[in-house]
């Protein structure tokens, strides 16, 4: 197979002297490089998940080890596709077990398996072409891309006649999924493979002492604990970068381990209440139905008493902890418990407590109980002890009544539980509120056009023999939603006022990206400033208006831009790989050179996947990341940042549950408004909250219909984006490809309009994800400005064309030019606010 190149800019552009390009001239290492890769090391460590231990951890210093599993070597980082990032190098588990000293035994063995490793990358490379036909079709390669999945080898047969010197082996399963295909609960995906089932029998019959690594991006089937003796499991997640460093840190005890499961992992796919359903499952993939209602993830096994392996929020470590409730009470619609935890174990660790409400059942039937904040230590030694506070709003306790469009607390008790995990939560004090109280009144949005039917649990709550404290309708939070008319006009100001004065084509382009090369890529490399950016908007009313334009770069693994391209000094034409190097660079490895060019770099962090950062429970933490992801779009010129993902984890299989955080709307929300902190301390740059909403299914994801009541719309899939937006103010939001209830969210004005910025008072621009509109079974471009979606990405001269004939009523559409204008004035002022 030949490298192709592509010419991104034309011969009559600018010339070298006359623009500055993205990266550097050097292809040695930087400062920024090195101290990035610390932060993603530590990020890593801390939110590895320890599921099993039974004393074999952490190891000895220099053990003797032998590795087996596809991901000994080919160690994955993180998920394909928009989650994909072209950093610098990788730590394999192989390599991170060696740099922190241990004996890595097998070695005839690995390099074996690295030949037959190439062998089935070249034949799977070969049938992704083939299934994709003949052409340079790009969605076509990337359909055979997302669909066909790399066959891992099993490597030579381990006996006793070959057995390494060690007594420990290490089993490595990895798993990959990524944009536009979903999971299958098959062997070799959800269940391991009848391979990777032989290989553990044999390492279990050859040696004495068995440690499993998960190197998968969310659940799987563990009932392989139950046919084979394992000594320790780890969950490894996806850990970016720097995942073997960081696996070898926590396997050595350099790091004791304190990340917590942001999932409910249970003995069978089909206990999950969305299975039998669930994408390609029922063999429907252009419906959804969301049955289970408000019961997702732990809310449904708790609600329901279904037995799971592990709980929402479990983990071990190395040390033990105590914990003793001091006091608690309300003050100013706030409810604090203030406790104190000791290290009551032999080494230092961390810890993080959880607390839960239960809510009483009245007109609506709650889940058992539901999250309502949560704490992590600091480093704590043998015999420390550390006070902490959680602290939660009584509006955190409202339930949605569709019928009415309330908000309300119901009367009854509000029983408050803290625990380790959502399995262990206990009883430690009890609300009583009264009467009813309504906090909000509502529109109704987004409402249902199919028959629905929710399963409802009996109630299973019980009454505790604690008093009360005693609640009045005065103390618990209320608040006033006023509904935009949305044939107002935009406002005075100096944005609007500028708005006013274009043209309605020129509205309309500022309204969509800069159409150019790569727009029509799935996961997006049309920006003509920084090559590999996901796109980019319009620059031609710079002149005119000084109105600049703005760079987008993907997520939310780390900015995923292009490491290298070559500049022509004499006319600056830009030069490329060519377009598929999209694919996560599997095809397109080796570097490439033209002859004169000058060579520019561009390497990016590879950050842990969303859950993986999710189970470390440090919002410290992600400002942190947040502040590292600043630093590098400052450095490469990008202003947008499509990222955090924070759809909920509804059923194992989604494709994309890797770049998104937890199961639980809370944990979701404060992961997301932490790292769009520490991003946003940079007033340049910002995040772009993803995708808005119901994301839960990747096949047919331009087509798919999210069947879902409006209360579990709110409760559930809502509420995390509610408190990002709440509590950080992303500078944008991008809507997601599905329909909800029938309706595009890129051109829904429930979403967009009255729940975003109404409800919420959401400040930023909200944009489409790329290629939602103009294309098969995709959304209107004319609707998403109606609905109040100001930018549509990547932008074609078909979406322009749109828009204008709409505004002039010359086709089938009809689009307020007031509402065009308002999207202008919005997309001026995030131009102007980041200084563009």
């Amino acid at each position: 197979m030949e490298l192709t190149f592509s010419k991104i800019w034309g011969e009559n552009t600018m010339n070298t002297n006359e623009r500055n390009y993205s990266g550097t001239l050097s292809s040695v290492e930087s400062k920024r490089e090195i101290r990035h890769k610390e932060i993603a090391r530590m990020a890593a460590a801390e939110g590895i998940v320890l599921l099993e231990n039974n004393g074999i951890l952490p190891l000895s210093k220099n053990e003797k080890l032998a590795l087996y599993g596809s991901g000994a070597r080919y160690t994955v980082k993180g998920g394909t596709g928009s989650g994909a990032v072209n950093n610098r190098a990788n730590i394999s588990i192989d390599q991170g077990l060696r740099n922190a000293g241990f004996k890595i035994q097998n070695q005839a063995w690995l390099d074996d398996y690295d030949h037959a490793y190439a062998e089935a990358k070249e034949l799977w490379i070969k049938q992704v072409y083939e299934s994709a036909g003949p052409g340079e079709d790009f969605e076509r390669l990337y359909r055979a891309f997302a669909t066909h999945t790399l066959k891992s080898p099993r490597g030579k047969t381990i006996t006793k006649d070959e057995k390494a010197d060690a007594e420990i082996a290490i089993f490595v399963i990895s798993r990959i999924s990524g944009e536009g295909a979903d999971r299958k609960a098959e062997k070799g995906d959800y269940y391991l493979s009848e391979d990777e089932e032989q290989v553990l029998t044999e390492i279990t019959e050859v040696y004495a002492r068995i440690i499993v690594v998960l190197n998968v991006g969310g659940v799987m089937d563990l009932s392989f604990l139950e046919r084979f003796k394992i000594d320790a499991l780890v969950y490894l997640s996806q850990a970016g970068m720097e995942g073997g460093n960081a696996l070898a840190d926590v396997l050595s005890g350099a790091v004791n381990p304190s990340g917590r499961l942001t999932d409910t992992w249970a003995y069978h796919y089909s206990d999950y209440p969305s299975s039998a359903e669930f994408s390609h499952n029922n063999g429907n993939i252009i419906e959804e139905f969301y049955n289970e209602g408000i019961y997702v993830g732990y809310r449904y096994f708790d609600t329901f008493q279904v037995k799971v392996r592990y709980p929402f929020g479990y983990g071990k470590s190395y040390t033990s902890f105590s914990k003793d409730v001091k006091r608690l009470w309300v003050d100013n619609g706030r409810v604090n418990i203030e406790l104190v935890l000791v290290n009551t174990g032999k080494v230092a660790g961390k810890e993080v407590v959880f607390l839960y409400v239960s809510c009483p059942d009245g007109k609506l039937i709650k889940e058992l109980k539901r999250l309502v904040d949560f704490s992590k230590t600091d480093l704590m030694s043998p015999g420390e002890t550390r006070d902490i506070t959680l602290s939660f709003s009584l509006s955190q306790l409202e339930s949605y009544h569709s019928g009415t469009g309330c908000y309300l607390l119901e009367k009854g008790e509000y029983q408050i539980l803290l625990g380790g995990s959502a399995e262990e939560a206990e009883l430690i004090d009890i609300l009583k509120l009264e009467q009813d109280v309504i906090t909000a009144e509502l529109d109704n949005v987004c409402p249902l056009w199919d028959a629905l039917k929710e399963i409802k649990p009996n109630s299973i709550k019980e009454a505790a023999n604690i008093k009360a404290i005693s609640l009045n309708a005065e103390d618990v939070p209320k608040r006033e939603v006023q509904y935009c008319n949305p044939k107002s006009l935009i406002g005075d100001g100096p944005y609007a006022k500028l708005a006013e004065q274009l043209s309605v084509e020129e509205a309309a382009k500022l309204c969509c990206g800069h159409p150019g090369e790569g727009n029509q890529e799935i996961i997006g490399a049309a920006s003509f400033t920084v090559p590999g950016a996901a796109g980019e908007t319009t620059p031609i009313l710079k002149e005119k208006y000084g109105i600049g334009n703005i760079v987008l770069a993907d997520g939310p693994a780390g900015l995923r831009l292009i490491s290298r391209y070559e500049v022509n000094p004499e006319d600056g034409t830009i030069y490329k790989m060519n377009r598929y190097e999209g694919l996560e660079n599997r095809f397109f490895a080796k570097e490439f050179r033209h002859e004169g060019a000058t060579a520019y770099y561009q390497y990016c962090t590879a950050i842990p996947i969303g859950t993986l950062l999710a189970q470390s429970f440090d919002l410290e933490l992600m400002k942190e990341i947040g502040r590292l992801i600043g630093r590098e779009m400052e450095a490469f010129g990008i202003t947008l940042w499509l990222a955090p993902g924070m759809n909920i984890h509804r059923d194992p299989l989604c494709g994309r549950n890797f770049e998104y955080y937890s199961e639980d709307p809370l944990l979701s929300g404060k992961m997301a408004a932490a790292l769009t902190k520490g991003v946003q301390e940079n007033p340049s740059v910002g995040t772009c909250i993803k995708h808005f909403v119901c994301n839960n299914q990747e096949e047919n994801r331009r087509g798919v219909s999210s069947i879902v009541s409006e209360r579990a719309l709110r409760e559930i899939y809502l509420k995390g984006f509610e408190i990002a937006i709440k509590e950080s103010q992303p500078r944008s939001i991008m809507t997601s490809y599905n329909k909800v209830n029938g309706v595009h969210t890129a051109n829904s004005y429930d979403l967009c309009t009255k729940v975003a910025r109404d409800e919420w008072g959401f400040d930023g621009i909200i944009m489409t994800d790329w290629m939602t509109t103009n294309a098969g079974g995709g959304s209107s471009a004319a609707k998403c400005l109606e609905a109040g979606n100001d930018l549509v990405m990547p932008g074609t001269a078909n979406d322009i064309s749109e828009i204008i004939n709409a505004v002039h009523k010359e086709e089938c559409q009809n689009l307020d030019e007031k509402a065009l204008r308002r999207c202008a004035a919005r997309m001026i002022r995030i131009i102007h606010e980041t200084g563009n």
